[in-house]
């Protein structure tokens, strides 16, 4: 998997530092880039987080410059990630060695398996050793690395970087969340921490297939059968539908529309109902189609033996009628 260094590197301080809190000893931890890049951009995400902790001590530096000096903790990252096995300057034997021994305590590498192992090189080595010891961690399977992130974010002040359709927030989820511009806007908006992190748990959880029992979430569409629904949040509502994706097969994706107050629903479900009138029959009828797993909701998915179309041919008033509806 790939996530930038710095949500690596922050995630692990959090969890360092969490573990260090009230105790006594004193502990240094040591991030290591091989670009001078790199290391000034983590720097920047830090900003000094952790300069006021007496006995937890953090630097930030190039392999060079941590050159002669030792921490109690050292993260090295790994940065490059390609199909090629390119790893760059940490392939130069003699930066390799100084990154690899300033650790007194412990060591943890971050960085994609696939890259690393791409070539014969110490890399590979440590990778395969790594396993063979059970010291290798994908975060793709760590349950708590969703929860940790969202934490990570919280602590940085970077919550609407999850809203990124590459990030691991969403990655091992149920549901496929796509998120439209309108959403993201009106989540930028938003002031105050804790509201954010609450409409960021409540997709996490629609994400993984809950769905509240007992409340009417349904909206009409005045023009067409397809189901779109609302899901409180505090005073604001997240608007979905079920959209299809055509990968290897046709999918069952969450369509996250908009976040917004009761009173500007109605306006939000007209201008999408001129957008779902555009869709075949055939289309809204695979989206409407439900599947439970016990309490969940889970996705649907049809092979692509199946040709589904999404949109009828529309007429030359229907084309002037729904396209200011398109942005959306």
């Amino acid at each position: 998997m790939v996530i930038k260094p710095f949500i690596f590197s922050s995630y692990y301080l959090l969890l360092l530092h969490t573990a260090w809190d009230g105790s006594r000893e004193k502990l240094s931890v040591g991030i290591i880039s091989p670009y001078a890049a790199q290391v000034v951009a983590i720097q920047k995400k830090l900003g000094g987080k952790y300069e006021k902790n007496d006995g937890f001590a953090v630097k930030v530096k190039t392999v060079d410059g941590f050159q002669g000096g030792e921490e109690d903790i050292i993260i090295i990252s790994t940065v490059r990630s390609n199909n090629s096995g390119t790893i760059g300057f940490i392939s130069k034997s003699q930066r390799t060695n100084v990154a690899l021994t300033r650790a007194r305590h412990s060591l943890w590498i971050l960085g994609d398996e696939r890259t690393l192992t791409k070539r014969e090189s110490v890399w590979e080595e440590l990778v395969h050793d790594a396993k063979a010891r059970h010291c290798f961690f994908n975060a793709d399977e760590d349950k708590e690395f969703a929860k940790a992130i969202l934490n990570a974010k919280n602590h940085f002040d970077q919550l609407d970087d999850l809203l990124n359709g590459d990030n691991v927030f969403f990655k091992n989820t149920r549901w496929k969340i796509l998120i439209s511009d309108y959403f993201r806007k009106s989540f930028g908006k938003l002031k105050s921490v804790q509201k954010k992190k609450s409409v960021l748990n409540l997709l996490s959880n629609l994400s993984h297939g809950w769905r509240p029992k007992k409340i009417n979430v349904y909206l009409n569409c005045k023009s067409s059968s397809m189901v779109l629904k609302k899901f409180k949040v505090g005073s604001l509502y997240i608007v979905c539908s079920i959209d299809l994706v055509k990968e290897q097969g046709y999918t069952q994706v969450l369509k996250v529309w908009d976040l917004l107050p009761l009173k500007d629903i109605g306006t939000l479900t007209m201008r999408l109902d001129g957008i779902f009138k555009t869709y075949t029959d055939d289309f809204i009828s695979h989206c409407t189609e439900k599947h439970m797993e016990g309490r969940l909701e889970v996705p649907k998915t049809w092979t692509t033996s199946l040709d589904i179309v999404k949109y009828r041919t529309l007429s030359q008033d229907e084309r002037e009628n729904t396209c200011c509806h398109a942005s959306l």
